[in-house]
């Protein structure tokens, strides 16, 4: 994702969009690169001024657990 834009899909009434370019999709399962061990799936994104691009990943571990990172703390598992 370019780091200097924050495009937007247009969502639908109601609904959260994913970033045009997202790197990764809702249900991709990923885990941290490193630090403190985090596996789960993909579901939420957010942005903030010092976040463009975020996700909320629920641990496939603990279920209903959800924990956010940036996207350069994470990455696609095989």
């Amino acid at each position: 994702m370019d780091q200097s834009r924050n495009d937007v899909s247009t969502p639908v009434a109601g609904q959260f969009a994913l970033p045009l370019r997202a790197t990764f999709g809702l249900g991709d399962r990923v885990r941290k690169k490193s630090g403190a061990a985090w596996q789960g799936q993909v579901v939420g994104w957010y942005c903030t001024k010092l976040t463009p691009e975020g996700y909320a990943v629920e641990s496939e571990s603990h279920p209903g657990s959800v924990q956010i990172y940036p996207v350069g703390a994470l990455e696609l598992v095989a």
